[in-house]
């Protein structure tokens, strides 16, 4: 994808790790219970090697090409490996029920086109992740951005970059249109993109995850599990296999 190929340079500088991330994790995974965990969405690698002790094995998969090569290159590591993949047909690579746990962070998600690819890749998720296993997702909250007619994310500001997000007034496809605009501030140089996201609503994703059989589904508002509120821009989600 050409947006995440142009920002890959910068990428971690952009969104580096946190430790609530980490910790929302490996609150989930039992210290020395050689789970398998798979990580849609891997970008350069950051959670995937963070967890990797606690784990047998992490796989880490992304559709970006550039985001792998930097993911093996930068951060590979005992127990994980960076794989080139597609969630809407990793179920013709991967086995059956071998995954403990699925995270699907950064938004990823709502990258697909509609509802009917977000279904199907969670019912490739579902086909991977072992009965009682866990899944955990993290996009926005797109009914308060929708409702609230939200123009901009926060900006991201560091001595490295300057990272603004905007979303346009049209629309395509009933996906949003999400425009970037990066400023590395070494060089100077500005790199403009745009990209097309489907508004996934919290009721949407949960009759979903209903219709594939998950239980014990909860929603926070960030990765400290603090409740949902509908004014909390994160949407995070975590429900257990049947």
């Amino acid at each position: 994808m050409a947006f995440y190929k142009s920002i890959s340079p910068w990428y971690n500088h952009i969104f580096p790790l946190k430790k609530p991330m980490v910790d929302f994790v490996l609150q989930a995974i039992p210290e020395e219970s050689g789970e398998n965990v798979l990580d849609i969405g891997c970008a350069t690698g950051l959670l995937s090697q963070a967890i990797a002790d606690r784990c047998s094995q992490v796989l880490g998969i992304d559709l970006d090409t550039d985001m792998i090569r930097r993911a093996n290159e930068d951060n590979a590591y005992e127990h994980v490996t960076y794989l080139e993949m597609n969630m809407l047909n990793m179920d013709h690579i991967l086995k059956k029920e071998t995954m403990d746990k699925v995270i699907c962070f950064g938004n990823t998600l709502v990258h697909l086109t509609d509802q009917e690819e977000i279904f199907s890749a969670l019912k490739n998720i579902t086909y991977v992740l072992k009965k009682g296993g866990k899944l955990m997702i993290q996009i926005l909250n797109y009914h308060y951005i929708l409702d609230t007619n939200m123009k901009a994310l926060p900006l991201i500001d560091n001595e490295h970059i300057k990272f603004e997000r905007f979303y346009s007034e049209q629309v395509r496809d009933e996906r949003l249109i999400f425009e970037t605009r990066l400023t590395v501030k070494d060089t100077g140089n500005v790199i403009s993109n745009e990209i097309y996201l489907y508004p996934l609503l919290k009721d949407q994703l949960e009759k979903m995850l209903l219709e594939l059989g998950y239980t014990s589904i909860h929603f926070y508002g960030n990765f400290k599990r603090k409740p949902y509120h509908y004014e909390h821009l994160p949407l995070i989600v975590e429900a257990i296999r049947h």
